[in-house]
């Protein structure tokens, strides 16, 4: 129907040349399609009018029949949505893009669990401070992690504490 209408267009347009004319000035091969309604532009993306078949079908999930937005679930609706007014942004992005999933086990997180962003490469060991770098996790499978990773020996290796000669320990105090 719309090829109809964009020959029916161009008669009025044109009205002393016929469809071949039409249909060469007008339509173009873009890729696999030879009737493509777009401008000329050498060198160049043309301007084209979408097509049905452009569209993305996305698909919706049902809600579960007791969920609410206000029933204060967060963890349920920025795994659904990406947001929440009461989570922060970039919290609730990484719970969409983790599906709800802890990054280092894959349990599920539920309400009530501590979840922390963890750098996936630690900053320690030139990790950029970026979303692709970031990561969810439950608190113990962070601190599992930092400790596997090594980067917590750079927060351990700083120099000892140096103890003035005229200072001494008693009864774990330090005196003159």
């Amino acid at each position: 129907m719309t090829y109809w209408k964009l020959i029916k267009w161009g008669t009025k347009r044109h009205r002393n040349k016929g469809r071949k004319f039409i249909v060469s000035k007008y339509f173009q091969k873009i890729g696999d399609n030879n009737w493509v309604f777009a401008t000329k532009q050498e060198g160049k993306n043309p301007m084209r009018l979408l097509q049905h078949s452009d569209t993305t079908i996305s698909r919706y999930v049902k809600v579960k029949d007791d969920a609410s937005p206000c029933n204060g679930d967060l963890i349920y609706w920025s795994t659904r949505m990406g947001k929440h007014p009461e989570m922060p942004k970039r919290t609730a992005l990484l719970l969409k893009k983790q599906k709800g999933k802890c990054a280092q086990c894959g349990l599920f997180f539920k309400e009530g669990d501590v979840i922390e962003l963890d750098h996936i490469i630690p900053k320690s060991k030139g990790g950029k401070n970026e979303y692709k770098n970031w990561q969810l996790l439950h608190r113990h499978c962070h601190d599992e992690k930092t400790r596997n990773d090594g980067s917590i020996d750079r927060k351990l290796s700083h120099k000892p504490i140096r103890i003035p000669e005229n200072y001494r320990w008693e009864n774990d105090l330090l005196v003159t």
